[in-house]
């Protein structure tokens, strides 16, 4: 894996490498992220997907980024946060706190601006949008474990989404919800609780 950092950088950069135990958290990170949903992966297969599909790919250089973020290294998250763009058309702020399981479905077009909590098992598909109201400022959206987010969908605003809520295509979400959720794209962005 620490070859195919080194690659990506110094193809598009000529910097400097990130440390061999950076790479490898960011990467157990990934292992563990993508496991929680395709626990059948070998870590190898999974190492391979990083390598060629931008699904595991995008996971993994948030992953790197947020190392770097949480490590204080400044100097290569501006080339981490452009390899996330450019190979992934994702932008993903480094300083969110995304826990175990977080994946990325055809991620194109997919923005999760800066300071959201995410719970366990997050899912989210292309074109999805999370933000807040207060640019540079605010504390982000909390949102709990095993949330699912479909194509298109957006929350916007410092809300509370609970755990095991399934916000549907073409969403937007603006206000909190309970956990076990349901909401739709109709004329009146039907919500309804699941058991």
């Amino acid at each position: 894996m620490k070859d195919f950092v080194t690659f990506l950088l110094t193809k598009v950069y000529n910097s400097k490498s990130i440390s061999d135990e950076i790479v490898a958290i960011a990467f157990d990170k990934t292992v563990a992220d993508v496991q929680y949903h395709f626990s059948s992966l070998s870590t190898s297969e999974i190492e391979s997907r990083i390598k060629s599909n931008s699904n595991e790919l995008a996971v993994f250089l948030f992953r790197l980024g947020n190392e770097l973020h949480l490590n204080n290294l400044e100097e290569l998250k501006p080339q981490i946060h452009w390899l996330l763009k450019e190979l992934c058309s994702c932008e993903i702020y480094f300083n969110n706190t995304i826990d175990v399981g977080f994946y990325i479905i055809h991620g194109q077009g997919t923005v999760i601006g800066s300071r959201n909590t995410i719970g366990k098992g997050f899912i989210i598909h292309q074109g999805c949008t999370i933000g807040h109201k207060k640019n540079g400022s605010g504390k982000g959206n909390r949102i709990g474990h095993n949330v699912t987010m479909y194509c298109n969908s957006s929350i916007i605003g410092e809300v509370t989404i609970g755990d095991n809520s399934i916000i549907g295509a073409h969403v937007l979400v603006a206000e909190n919800l309970e956990a076990n959720t349901i909401v739709t794209a109709d004329l009146n962005n039907k919500k309804k609780q699941i058991n």
